[in-house]
């Protein structure tokens, strides 16, 4: 098989990376990044480019399964349209022109609450998603975990206290509710990587019992 990622260079995107190079059912991956990750590796082949005109890297978007795990915040995008550009527009146009080439599957890090009539970020997500079902009916796949844990690049203080609450609830929350869970990153990476070679009778839209159960029947 051979992979595309966008957003490889963030918590879970950079996960997913680490998993198919150490997967042998992958021949190539193929990472669009906006400077170099400095990884070595004869699967990878990074193309580095601004991402301003996607149209341009359409040559480049060839494979047989698109990972999206580009995501960002108002304080790291510096607005609203800006955030709305990287988390909504950029996965659709690459989704569209990877449809185009042939590309059979899309799997999506989304976000538990995603819902058009969420707020801004969850209208986002949501917004993501449907988009990208136009162009990948029925093979389109939203991944919606709860609060992610992981070592970011970055420092979050809201994340860290964020941590310690989920950390208490995670145990009570059953049931229905059981979806809110928080997420560990490499776990959510690791399944996402599973349902992309055996993606038949998969749900289309997963939260935390389904992300499980594909890392469990590996």
């Amino acid at each position: 098989m051979k992979a595309i990622v966008i957003g490889a260079t963030g918590l879970v995107g950079n996960l997913i990376l680490k998993e198919i190079l150490n997967d042998t059912d992958f021949s190539e991956v193929r990472i669009f990044v906006r400077r170099s990750t400095g990884i070595t590796n004869p699967k990878l082949k990074e193309i580095v480019s601004t991402m301003k005109d996607i149209n341009t890297l359409r040559s480049e978007i060839q494979g047989d399964v698109l990972f999206n795990a580009l995501g960002t915040t108002i304080k790291q995008a510096g607005s609203q349209e800006e955030q709305q550009r990287i988390d909504r527009d950029l996965p659709l146009n690459f989704a569209r022109i990877a449809s185009e080439n042939g590309i059979k599957i899309m799997l999506n890090v989304s976000s538990v609450g995603a819902n058009l009539k969420g707020g801004f970020y969850l209208k986002t997500k949501a917004e993501m998603e449907n988009g990208t079902e136009k162009f990948f009916p029925n093979t389109a796949f939203h991944f919606r975990p709860g609060f992610l844990v992981g070592k970011r690049k970055e420092f979050r203080l809201f994340e860290k206290i964020a941590f310690v609450i989920m950390k208490a609830a995670d145990p009570v929350l059953t049931g229905s509710s059981k979806k809110y869970r928080s997420m560990p990153a490499d776990k959510l990476a690791k399944a996402m990587v599973n349902l992309s070679k055996n993606p038949a009778g998969k749900s289309n839209v997963l939260y935390y019992p389904e992300i499980i159960h594909c890392i469990i029947n590996d």
